[in-house]
């Protein structure tokens, strides 16, 4: 299991890095710009949440992810330049980005014996804190504030994690039905443009 946690989270990191890059390519940032903002996004969640439990930023001691994130810039970035990529491609490549860090995240604080509150909190800004820090960087509105069914796909996908726990499941399932979910949801949030409601206030 903790193999395919570490893979996760390196694809995880890679589409990241590469919606990051797109989001570079889209603003015509150069490459050094494209690869800065490709790290933030790939590595920014998992640093945030690093940083919240206070055990030391992991990529810091096992650098792997840092070069999945690199590697996917450059390659992603130059790619760009031969042709512009399918419609939405960085909307499903967040999407992608999104399902693998919400496992991968629930699977290892679930193990920490975190509250289940806190868990889901930490797996929610885990998956989708590298996406904010991407928008804000690139002076973008991160998708988190603009209603899009976001943030709520990783929550229900970490929900659906525990359900299968709670179930019976072993983590396997959990980790596979908290993929399919948060995936799914976010998908269907994208093909139906489906957003929240946003707040009111009365003058």
């Amino acid at each position: 299991m903790e193999v395919a946690l570490a893979v996760l989270s390196l694809l995880g990191t890679a589409v990241f890095a590469a919606s990051g890059a797109l989001v570079a390519a889209e603003k015509r940032f150069d490459l050094v710009g494209a690869v800065f903002l490709s790290v933030a996004a790939g590595l920014g969640g998992g640093t945030i949440a690093d940083l919240l439990i206070g055990g030391g930023v992991r990529w810091l001691a096992a650098p792997e992810p840092l070069w999945a994130a690199l590697v996917s810039a450059v390659v992603v970035f130059e790619a760009v330049r031969f042709g512009a990529p399918p419609e939405k491609t960085l909307v499903w490549a967040d999407a992608v980005g999104l399902a693998l860090f919400t496992a991968a995240g629930m699977q290892r604080f679930v193990a920490m014996g975190l509250d289940p509150a806190v868990t889901i909190f930490l797996a929610a800004i885990a998956a989708a804190g590298g996406g904010i820090v991407r928008d804000v960087l690139a002076n973008r509105v991160p998708l988190v504030f603009t209603g899009e069914i976001y943030v709520t796909a990783a929550v229900l996908g970490a929900l659906s994690h525990y359900a299968v726990l709670l179930g019976g499941g072993g983590v396997v399932w959990a980790l596979g039905v908290t993929l399919a979910v948060t995936f799914l949801v976010r998908a269907v949030g994208i093909r139906f443009a489906i957003r929240l409601p946003p707040g009111t206030l009365k003058q």
